[in-house]
């Protein structure tokens, strides 16, 4: 052996035992000390999925992911150094299925013998915190604030219509749905839930106050109609609450924290979810797994966060993309796709669909939804092998609505008017000026009933069971996911770590085996962001100037995205 020779192997075996050593000591250094106890808040915004571009993450930069939660969650389940879990729960606009899924995940950690304990400032102030005493009540033990309330007041949904406002702008909604439950067209058409939108209202109402009432029994031990009866009778004070054992102690934080030093060995050491998860992820096996995101409406092109709005889209470009780019890869054994999408476009939901129905053909494909998967969120999930949702996960809603505003009238209000000069039988077709001619009302109709027809076919196929079968609980209704489970449209109750089990089984993969979750498609890198932080910005301006040309164009009002979008159906108070 050359000298040469000699001198190369030994700095390559030094290189390769630094990198070892850095990263051992890296893994050293994100260790929790023993006893440690972990600390997952719950306020703000609680998304799906980080924003992508360089803006968004700036400005939502302290948004917090489901994933991360839930994975912190299990991770410290398992790992010996974590005593026990605090959960502290502050206001958040996190959804009933969101919270089911943190629910669930602390759920399973007081199952592996390890302690949790909430602690509340309030539960709700001077407004409902239903939410924020459920996932409470997932722990095993509940303290309250002195000066806090337990505001359980049940549930209420109220659904805006805006009909009168267009009256009294000179606005015409001319609008067409098919299915006697799509009322996606009624908040512009109406003054008042007509009677398929109440009967949909108060089945969704009923099943969501069932799940909060039994949840809530389950975990303050009591019966069903005990907890309805408590229900009831709130809200309640701090001291209220802790008489009729809503909570099991009033004190503030410092008290809080001095009981559980007690309770622990004298110590607390708190770990906060970001840097305990910088130490390692729960989904870190040797199975590798393809997550794909599907979030926001349903749209052509790419996927996109707007940062003004906080509102994302589900491009068919980006997510069919990473689909095939999954399907592609044989070092990917299973695809979980996660959906929370209230639907949008046809085109693109039937360009997803594709993808879905293609990848199942060599690998498993699970979906797993989130706070909504309806209408045309259902439809890119329905080519799945399994189909995963949360019982308050809304979904379904398995029909089409579209239409135009007659602007006219207020742009004559405001002293704007225009001209036009065509040529063509139905160049006026979707003009804001006039509503459809008798021939176009046909055109149109005849379009949407052949994509109802369309839709109830493909979930008649995917889900084994006939046309007539489908077309029986679709006609644009929207259900629970505990509903949807009865009605045979999703096959499980539970969240995205199940969905991920369910997806390595399905693998073949040996008994024990976990998964690796690898995000298609990956992120940017920091140069490629910079690079391409001009391109964003211009997005964002471009998005700014056809907001305002739309204005120009179609009124006061935009319609909505795509024909197959679900019904307004805000979250419940």
């Amino acid at each position: 052996m050359n000298r040469t020779l000699k001198w190369l192997l030994i700095t390559f075996a030094l290189v390769v035992f630094s990198v070892v050593a850095l990263a051992i000591m890296v893994r050293l250094a994100h260790r929790p000390p023993e006893g440690s106890v972990l600390e997952v808040a719950i306020r703000g915004e609680i998304v799906e999925q980080a924003p992508e571009g360089s803006i968004e993450r700036l400005i939502g930069l302290k948004a917090r992911n489901v994933r991360d939660l839930v994975e912190a969650i299990l991770r410290a389940r398992d790992d010996a150094g974590v005593n026990g879990l605090l959960v502290t729960v502050d206001y958040s606009t996190l959804g009933f299925a969101t919270a089911q899924e943190i629910r669930d995940a602390i759920i399973e950690f007081r199952e592996s013998g390890k302690w949790a304990v909430a602690y509340l400032e309030t539960a709700g102030e001077f407004s409902s915190g239903n939410k924020a005493y459920y996932i409470a009540t997932a722990c095993d033990s509940i303290w309250l604030a002195p000066p806090g309330d337990i505001n359980l007041t049940g549930i209420r949904f109220k659904v805006p219509f805006i009909r009168g406002t267009l009256d009294k702008l000179g606005v015409v909604p001319d609008f067409d749905h098919i299915g006697k439950y799509k009322n996606a067209k009624n908040f512009y058409t109406d003054r008042s839930m007509n009677d398929p939108h109440r009967e949909s209202m108060e089945a969704i109402a009923e099943s969501f106050y069932r799940q909060l009432r039994t949840g809530i029994a389950e975990g303050r031990g009591m019966t069903d109609e005990a907890a309805g009866s408590l229900i009831d009778q709130g809200p309640f004070t701090g001291p209220q609450a802790l008489e009729r054992s809503l909570v099991d102690e009033l004190g503030y934080r410092d008290q809080m924290e001095e009981a559980l030093k007690e309770r622990n060995g004298g110590e607390l050491p708190l770990l906060d979810v970001g840097r305990y998860l910088e130490g390692g992820r729960y989904f870190r096996g040797r199975v590798k797994i393809a997550l794909i995101y599907g979030v926001g409406a349903v749209t052509r092109g790419r996927s996109g966060h707007d940062p003004v709005y906080g509102t994302s889209t589900m491009g068919s470009d980006t997510v069919a993309g990473a689909i095939r780019q999954a399907r592609e890869d044989d070092s990917i054994k299973a695809i979980v796709m996660r959906v929370d999408s209230p639907g949008g476009s046809y085109i693109s939901s039937d360009i997803i669909l594709r993808e879905v129905r293609r990848a199942r053909e060599v690998k498993p494909v699970v979906v797993s939804m989130g706070n909504v998967a309806a209408s045309g969120g259902y439809f890119v999930s329905m080519g799945a092998n399994r189909i995963i949702a949360e019982p308050g996960t809304l979904t379904a809603s398995i029909g089409v609505v579209a239409g135009k505003f007659i602007t006219d009238g207020f742009w004559e209000k405001v002293g704007i008017t225009s001209d036009e000069v065509v040529r063509g039988r139905h160049a006026t077709f979707y003009s804001a000026k006039r509503p459809y001619s008798p021939e176009e009302r046909a055109i149109f109709r005849t379009w949407l009933d052949r994509i109802y027809t369309d839709f109830v076919g493909k979930v008649a196929e995917s889900r084994g069971t006939t046309y007539e079968r489908i077309h029986e609980i679709a006609q644009g209704r929207v259900w629970t996911g505990e509903d949807a489970l009865e009605l045979g449209l999703v096959d499980e109750l539970g969240g995205l770590s199940l969905a991920v089990r369910r997806a390595v089984e399905l693998t073949g993969a040996e008994e024990g085996e976990t998964a690796r979750l690898v995000v298609l498609p990956p992120r940017r890198g920091w140069l490629r962001e910079v690079l391409e932080s001009a391109s964003d910005a211009r997005a964002h301006v471009a998005s700014v100037r056809s907001a305002l040309s739309r204005l120009l164009t179609e009124g006061v009002l935009q319609r909505p995205r795509g024909v197959l979008e679900i019904p307004f159906v805000a979250d419940f108070d």
